[in-house]
């Protein structure tokens, strides 16, 4: 087996500066581009390709970028931080096995429900979910009601005046190693990223809690593939939106606050959690009651029809582990 020596040696249990953190990578995204390059130069002849500078449809500048994103996000696995989904039920305890040989760090961010405009089989409904497949041309969706006498709204996916919560479709195929092909359709690599990221140790998420958009509902019927949505641009344009929140200290109060700067006042995230280590491999998460909801959004689901009293006994999170 070829050994290599590392780019910056450490010894267990040290720190890593920042500083030198970014150094490393830079030192990694060089590494490979050479080496990229490399492999590029060394084409004589590609079966599928007009030249040598094109494979599968991509040219070096994204064959690079490709490898040296995937290359980051290994890192990212095997560096002692975990990035876990999990799904809590009040009073029973959900083990964690994290094999991280440590007692990691641990933090918590509520998933919110947000409101969104799926569509499944053309068939479009206002829903309210924690995970939620998009294209950039969605930042507002217009939902029309069956019934004509109520107006038609418009959903905002992507706040007009701030930044999104977004990650890109293709960084999360990277991230949950679903393989692909320029062949893959689109709604196969749906299907297998939300069983990646359902898969363990993250929990199962209900159906009624991701969802994609009219777009993603309309590409997937159409049977698209990767080299399709690619060639007409859209493949850097695909979203994935979560909404990963929590309060530090902070306890809401029957005062609101008044005037026109003063800030609004927030549903507390995440509550009535406690965390237990049982070893350097293992953590236990307990929702020792139940948590704060936005009125909003119970109100929301109670429209749905969904079982309110059941959302209000469990607690989505993002869990993130650093050893």
């Amino acid at each position: 087996m070829t050994t290599y020596n590392p780019y910056i040696e450490y010894k267990p249990g040290e720190l890593i500066a920042a500083e030198i953190m970014n150094d490393m990578q830079a030192q990694i995204r060089a590494d490979i581009a050479a080496q990229a390059q490399a492999a590029v130069d060394a084409i004589t002849q590609v079966p599928s390709a007009q030249d040598a500078e094109r494979l599968q449809g991509q040219a070096l500048g994204e064959i690079s970028k490709a490898i040296i994103d995937q290359a980051l996000s290994e890192m990212a696995r095997h560096s002692g931080y975990m990035q876990l989904f999990k799904k809590l039920q009040v009073g029973k305890v959900s083990v964690v096995e994290h094999n991280l040989k440590n007692s990691p760090l641990v933090d918590l961010y509520q998933l919110d429900y947000f409101q969104i405009v799926a569509s499944e089989d053309d068939y479009r409904y206002i829903s309210w979910v924690n995970f939620f497949l998009y294209h950039s041309s969605e930042q507002r969706i217009r939902f029309v009601p069956e019934d004509r006498s109520k107006p038609p709204i418009s959903v905002e996916i992507e706040p007009a005046g701030g930044p999104a919560y977004r990650v890109a479709f293709a960084n999360l195929l990277d991230r949950y190693g679903v393989r692909y092909t320029e062949n893959s359709s689109l709604s196969e690599l749906e299907n297998e990223l939300w069983k990646a990221m359902f898969a363990s140790p993250n929990d199962r998420f209900d159906d009624q809690q991701h969802a994609h958009s009219p777009w993603f509902d309309r590409c997937c019927r159409e049977d698209r593939s990767v080299k399709n949505v690619r060639q007409k641009g859209d493949w850097d344009n695909l979203w994935v939106k979560f909404v990963p929140r929590k309060t530090v200290n902070y306890w809401p109060t029957e005062e609101r606050p008044t005037g026109g700067d003063a800030p609004q006042p927030v549903t507390p995230a995440p509550t009535m959690v406690q965390v237990t280590h049982y070893s350097f491999d293992k953590l236990g998460l307990l929702l020792l009651r139940e948590p704060f909801y936005a009125e909003e959004v119970l109100k929301g689901l109670r429209q749905e029809e969904r079982d309110v009293e059941a959302v209000r006994q469990e607690l989505k999170l993002m869990v993130l582990l650093r050893a």
